[in-house]
């Protein structure tokens, strides 16, 4: 099947590059992601492909965005003008970097390790699983019952605590798992009730990002094994990315409600948004709609702020950054009060000059790697990037074969790392302080409870 889909993106290449006015790296970058797009959609379900969405979202927000930047929202276009959002530099001065830099991040996620190669017969993880599961029917309420119980009294918790109380409260999406795969006989109210519940959640936050990245990995899971045709797995996906699209579009009106102006979480304005978009799709795909919507899912402009300031009027970083976040991800605050803040505002004033403040803004990797080692390195250190997160997925799914259930924990563990919108320190920080949660709570259940999870 792959090879047909290598011959169809050849064909998507060589029309692009004959029939449009996009240049030869431009028309490489559209069929790579065609390429990529029909390859995940083909392994969802034959293997374990949490970390192929961020090598998806990376082709999809670094170079296909970038694309419609140098051609739809260019310097002519006034909404691009009048917000200062038009690509910077020159397309093939971005793309010499941006391209290589994603293909060398893909081959670090996708290089096979030799002593931590995944099982051919994926659907053997999850039948572990069940057999796990079959005399503990419960566990999975426990920690749903803790997750809900975290999230109602999150407002209780000092600064100090906020970060555990945020884990805890995702316990629910864990637990959600161990039901599933449990005997429990009443699992099929539970689990649409605590879906159900997890959308309220996330309407009342306006947090929407978070919710789809869990739900893109929780599906990794869900489908793992199963017999599934590709036109159905492909209809699903381009579902998806419809709402995707649709959840971006009311995005910012819904936030100046709910936060902004003080009127507080509304579902019936919510529904109200999604239903004036739905109703009208080519006022939802008209340019100017579209354009916040296409500012927040071009990562690249980012980028190529960051190439044009970047030495011209800041230094490159070497390392110096890379190392903070490292060095962050360990040390804890009590002992390093002043270490940087996830969030992006200690590269956006290292290399912007920018403070910011009401808003989060961040390089990601590709902007990361390219202001601590230039292009060469930073392609260099995009490959070590994406194998770092190659060696740990690998590493706890070969875990996973002496402790079946930490594979339902995969979701929790890797739905900040699959993200480019953010840099080091939030990726590597979050599943670093993930797995330290995740054995804390192991350790807890059973010393305490006498429970092995």
């Amino acid at each position: 099947m792959k090879k047909y889909f290598t011959l169809f993106c050849f064909f998507v290449f060589f029309l692009l590059w004959l029939y449009s006015d996009l240049t030869i790296l431009e028309s490489v970058s559209i069929s790579i992601f065609v390429y990529a797009f029909l390859e995940l959609i083909y392994d969802l379900g034959k293997r374990v492909v949490i970390l192929d969405f961020a090598v998806q979202a990376a082709i999809f927000t670094c170079l296909v965005m970038p694309v419609v930047f140098y051609h739809v929202y260019t310097r002519e276009n006034h909404m691009a003008r009048l917000w200062l959002k038009y690509m910077p530099i020159s397309s093939d001065e971005y793309f010499t970097f941006a391209l290589p830099a994603v293909l060398a991040m893909a081959i670090g996620i996708r290089l096979p390790l030799k002593n931590l190669r995944f099982n051919e017969r994926p659907g053997i993880y999850m039948q572990k699983v069940r057999d796990y599961l079959f005399d503990k029917p419960n566990l999975g309420l426990y920690l749903i019952a803790i997750g809900l119980a975290s999230g109602l009294l999150d407002f209780l918790a000092p600064d100090s605590l906020k970060q555990v109380f945020f884990f805890m409260a995702h316990l629910t999406y864990v637990g959600v798992f161990y039901v599933i795969y449990s005997p429990y006989k009443h699992k099929n109210l539970i689990v649409p009730g605590v879906f159900v519940l997890m959308i309220g959640q996330t309407i009342v936050e306006g947090m929407f990002g978070e919710f789809i990245y869990l739900l893109a990995c929780s599906l990794t899971l869900i489908v793992l094994g199963k017999k599934l045709s590709f036109g159905l797995k492909l209809g699903f996906a381009c579902l998806g990315i419809f709402l995707i699209i649709l959840l971006q579009s009311i995005k910012m009106d819904y936030r100046k409600r709910n936060w902004l102006e003080g009127e507080g979480a509304d579902p019936v304005y919510f529904g109200r948004l999604i239903g004036s978009k739905i109703s009208d799709v080519n006022l939802l795909l008209d340019p100017d709609n579209l354009f916040f919507t296409s500012v927040r899912m071009n990562q690249g402009w980012l980028v190529a702020v960051t190439m044009k300031r970047v030495p011209t009027r800041y230094s490159f970083s070497y390392g110096e950054t890379i190392a903070q976040s490292v060095a962050a991800t360990i040390v804890p605050r009590f002992i390093w009060p002043d270490k940087p803040d996830v969030g992006g505002k200690a590269n956006l004033r290292r290399f912007w000059g920018f403070n910011l403040t009401g808003y989060s803004m961040n390089l990601g990797p590709l902007g990361e790697g390219y202001a601590n080692f230039d292009v060469a390195g930073g392609i260099v250190y995009l490959f070590f990037y994406g194998l770092f997160f190659n060696f740990m997925m690998a590493s706890i799914v070969k875990f996973s074969e002496k402790q079946p259930t930490i594979i339902l924990w995969l979701p929790f563990l890797f739905f900040y790392s699959i993200s480019v919108e953010t840099d080091l320190l939030t990726t590597m920080g979050a599943l670093v302080k993930g797995l330290i949660f995740t054995w804390i709570i192991y350790k807890i259940f059973y010393i305490g409870f006498r429970i092995s999870l």
